[in-house]
């Protein structure tokens, strides 16, 4: 908490105060992000500074899911912690949903946060999600995202590298994935539709499939290919906040 409360600051510093949310909140929507493992936290909170200065503005909150900083294994490796923290984040979007009909949901997740956010969505009605991002993917590439693609009525976007090596090629290779599996990581090659089960993806639940490779441009914002890159705030701005509205899509026109 006190990592936190420091990081907090800095954001504060460099960005000002996070924009006040309207006394009217009955068209805010509502973010929640899950950061990956260890504790670290950069991406959900420059998120929520960041959420809360974007038109509209966003209520942004971040899920704290894990062990505690430094506690990278335990995170990574604590199926029944992910499957607790699911079930929370899932029953905080059916409350949001109940009081704010016309609010639209989003759910990120980052790295190990990913099982956070796909679990959810697994646990909720269709279409009750306007819309998912996954950066950095701990999944195995074969992970079955049909029952996620079913919740998020827009699309769920993929953002991924092939220079992620080290931690989501060697990394999940040695201690696993966050569904536990030995293998390189989606962050690293992406998802793969035809591999998942029951025959892979249908075409329905495919068009609703976003993945976006790393390309040399988005070293721009700070992110040159490898595994913390997704956390930079110029990054999230560029590229994850304008995801964060309704209508908005990572497809191509």
């Amino acid at each position: 908490m006190i990592y936190t409360t420091i990081l907090k600051h800095v954001f504060k510093w460099i960005y000002g105060p996070p924009a006040a949310l309207p006394a009217d909140r009955g068209d805010v929507g509502l973010v929640l992000i899950a950061d990956g493992v260890g504790g670290l936290d950069f991406c959900g909170t420059a998120l929520e500074y960041l959420a809360s200065k974007a038109t509209p503005p966003l209520d942004a909150r971040t899920v704290r899911w894990g062990h505690g900083l430094g506690r990278w294994f335990a995170d990574l490796s604590g199926v029944e912690n992910h499957q607790k923290h699911a079930e929370e984040t899932a029953r905080d979007v059916t409350a949001f949903r109940r009081e704010h009909p016309d609010g639209a949901i989003f759910l990120v997740g980052k790295s190990g946060g990913t099982a956070i956010v796909t679990r959810a969505l697994e646990l909720i009605p269709p279409g009750t999600v306007e819309a998912a991002v996954l950066l950095a993917p701990a999944l195995s590439p074969e992970y079955d995202l049909a029952p996620a693609l079913r919740a998020v009525r827009r699309e769920i976007v993929v953002f991924w590298s092939p220079l992620d090596v080290f931690v989501l090629g060697i990394g999940t290779l040695v201690f696993g994935t966050v569904d536990r599996k030995h293998s390189v990581a989606a962050g690293m090659v992406g998802f793969r539709p035809d591999a998942m089960p029951n025959g892979g993806l249908d075409q329905s639940l495919r068009a609703k499939l976003t993945q976006i490779r790393w390309r040399p441009s988005m070293a721009t914002t700070g992110y040159f290919g490898g595994h913390v890159g997704p956390d930079c705030p110029a990054f999230l701005r560029r590229y994850v906040v304008p995801l964060l509205r309704v209508g908005a899509t990572a497809r191509p026109a």
